[in-house]
């Protein structure tokens, strides 16, 4: 569902520009010029939303029929996006419909002549912004095309300082090539692994596009380095202690000699780490919940999110501790924060909660394993919540298909990759289960 209504930005003396406001989902707008301006703000009709009969306004009928047009075009917008071309809405994706209305740029075609690698690495990541991926039907999302444009400038800079990057060139020799150069360049193995893996994504798109019949990428040698990173996850007992942690005598502190965590910053970090870590969210999601996302079904209450990366719709029971949180807030969830913020916020509530144990974390960078010790708190971020959520629920005896259903992961492998329990926590938990409970041997 969708709204709008035009209104002026006052100019310099009575002249006026009209702006469209346009309100879509939940609590997401947009605010966006026409380039119609009229002579004197006072000529323009707020009821009727268009300019007033008046002689000084020479260009009225103009402008009039302008915005008759525009409304049409609004009217169907929203729908035209979600129903008929099934994406997800976004300012990016509103403001390419706006500026392609107002003939502001031409609409990029699917059918793009030929283009070396990095010209069509660049045009995939622009285009897949604010087009359908064939795979997911969905744009890319704002973090994903981060990552993509990061990529982008790696192997840019390869292509400026090593040798010319052509479909022909990215052989098995090249593999080797770039895989030196990144190590060289200090970056870390799973960091490596991202840009080997973004690589094949746009080789396999230019391939399909008949870009090029080079097929070195697809070979097993070709693969994307990984190295298995000891993350961590906090326990159901280390999760109670940040929801207890006594923030009474909290002082300030500044981060980066600008940011300053207050407490008031404290107690919304802490709610909106506590939600994620009971629900299994993303900080995408979990970070912009409003009333609108808590619904009611025979008496219980759940959260019901669409979910901005894969377009999922989840619904997630509201445990006791969620509960508690939004009870506190009259029912409303905290306020959306930036994740860095966050991510400092939330290493500070960890301090205070003493949730100091001694991790050891062994990293891959420029070839060479370090192993560094650090107190838990220091390892705490947004992502630590999603991961204490997948774990906590793995460990409760909750069935695996329905955490995958909540954390998104596509295979078993993968997830068990994702949770973190030893042999001996899975053991136990295995042990569990009625199969070794309940024994049928006839003993006499």
């Amino acid at each position: 569902m969708a709204t709008f209504k035009f209104t002026l930005r006052k100019g310099k003396e009575t002249s006026a520009l009209i702006y469209i406001n346009y309100s879509y989902g939940t609590e997401n707008r947009i605010r966006y010029s026409t380039g119609l301006k009229i002579i004197n703000s006072k000529n323009w009709s707020v009821k009727y939303q268009n300019v007033k009969n008046v002689n000084e306004e020479v260009n009225k009928t103009n402008i009039n029929n302008q915005l008759n047009k525009t409304k049409t075009f609004l009217e169907g917008l929203y729908s035209d996006l979600t129903i008929n071309r099934g994406l997800t809405v976004t300012n990016l994706l509103l403001t390419n419909e706006l500026d392609i209305f107002f003939k502001k740029k031409t609409r990029q075609q699917n059918n793009i002549k030929h283009l070396e690698f990095l010209p069509f690495f660049k045009w995939y990541i622009e285009h897949y912004k604010i087009n359908a991926l064939p795979q997911t039907k969905k744009p890319l999302a704002k973090n994903t095309s981060k990552t993509y444009s990061n990529s982008y400038n790696i192997f840019k800079k390869f292509n400026d300082t090593v040798y010319t990057l052509k479909y022909d060139k990215l052989t098995l020799d090249f593999y080797d090539d770039f895989l030196k150069y990144l190590y060289n360049s200090n970056y870390s193995t799973n960091y490596i692994g991202t840009q080997i893996k973004i690589l094949k994504t746009i080789l396999n798109a230019a391939f399909e596009k008949d870009f090029h019949n080079n097929t070195d990428f697809k070979k097993r040698y070709f693969t994307k380095p990984t190295e298995e990173i000891n993350n961590i996850y906090l326990t159901e007992n280390e999760l109670l202690k940040i929801y207890n942690a006594d923030l009474t005598d909290y002082k300030t502190v500044i981060k980066n000699k600008t940011l300053k965590l207050t407490k008031t910053m404290l107690e919304n970090a802490r709610d909106l780490f506590l939600i994620g870590a009971n629900t299994g969210l993303r900080i995408s999601d979990f970070n912009n919940l409003s009333k609108n996302n808590i619904i009611t079904a025979n008496g219980i209450q759940y959260l019901n999110v669409t979910t901005t990366k894969t377009g999922a719709n989840l619904t997630i029971p509201i445990n006791p501790m969620v509960n508690a949180i939004l009870k506190k807030r009259n029912g409303t969830p905290p306020q959306t924060m930036p994740e860095q913020h966050l991510n400092y916020a939330i290493k500070q509530i960890g301090s205070i909660a003493k949730i100091n144990t001694i991790e050891t974390k062994t990293v891959t960078k420029g070839g060479k394993k370090s192993t560094i010790k650090y107190f838990k708190y220091d390892l705490i971020s947004s992502h630590t919540a999603r991961r204490s959520f997948c774990t906590n629920a793995y460990k409760s005896g909750m069935p695996t298909i329905d955490i995958m259903a909540i954390s998104g992961h596509k295979t078993e492998k993968v997830f068990y990759n994702y949770i973190k329990v030893n042999n001996i926590e899975r053991a136990e938990k295995i042990r569990l289960n009625k199969f070794f409970t309940n024994n049928n041997l006839k003993l006499a």
